[in-house]
């Protein structure tokens, strides 16, 4: 009778830790320069909008997607991004950009409204792969506009950061270490380019 109630009891705690439904992790990409030292008031010299930023439909997720086999992806359910990849990036790119040009009010597009802006940086995602234990890639096009919409400067932009650990972690911290790079590519021309109209 008790080895019953026992095994009754082992059979219930099983089921029930198969029924728990995997816990969900939620991710973003923080900036990985430190804060500028120089606090600057008053009215900016000049001011930037970073986007819009378009990501490539098999990332418009929240789920996060890695490389599994040059051509297989898996979708993670339990992983996801705590904001879409298209706001999120634009959003930690101002804040790179915004660190390395003290001069500069840097927003993201949608917070100037598309108006206002002395410079805007619209930037394609062609890839944004995450192979695990391995590499991430982040390879872009961009391009920026002066208040009239025309085109001052074009790049393309691919970088590879190696992974040496399992997990998504390590993946996402890849990522920002890789917009951490474009942010610094992206304010090195705007800090030519403001240069060059003195």
């Amino acid at each position: 009778m008790k080895l019953g109630a026992v095994l009754a009891a082992s059979l219930l705690l099983t089921l029930a830790a198969c029924a728990t439904p995997a816990k969900t992790r939620y991710y973003t990409l923080s900036g990985v320069s430190p804060p500028s030292a120089t606090e600057v008031t008053g009215v900016p010299d000049y001011r930037v909008a970073i986007g819009p930023v378009t990501v490539p439909d098999a990332l418009d997720r929240q789920q996060i997607v890695l490389r599994v086999a040059p051509n297989r992806n898996a979708i993670l359910d339990d992983e996801r991004w705590s904001e879409p990849l298209k706001r999120e990036i634009p959003r930690v790119l101002a804040e790179e950009v915004g660190q390395r040009l003290p001069a500069a009010r840097v927003a993201v597009y949608l917070q100037y409204g598309g108006q206002g802006a002395d410079y805007r940086v619209l930037i394609d995602v062609l890839s944004f792969e995450s192979v695990p234990g391995e590499s991430i890639t982040l390879e872009a096009a961009w391009s920026v506009r002066n208040r009239a919409g025309e085109r001052l400067r074009e790049a393309h932009s691919v970088f590879v950061e190696r992974v040496n650990a399992p997990g998504v972690t390590p993946l996402v911290s890849a990522h920002a270490k890789a917009l951490d790079a474009l942010g610094r590519e992206i304010a090195e021309v705007l800090d030519s380019l403001t240069r060059a109209k003195r």
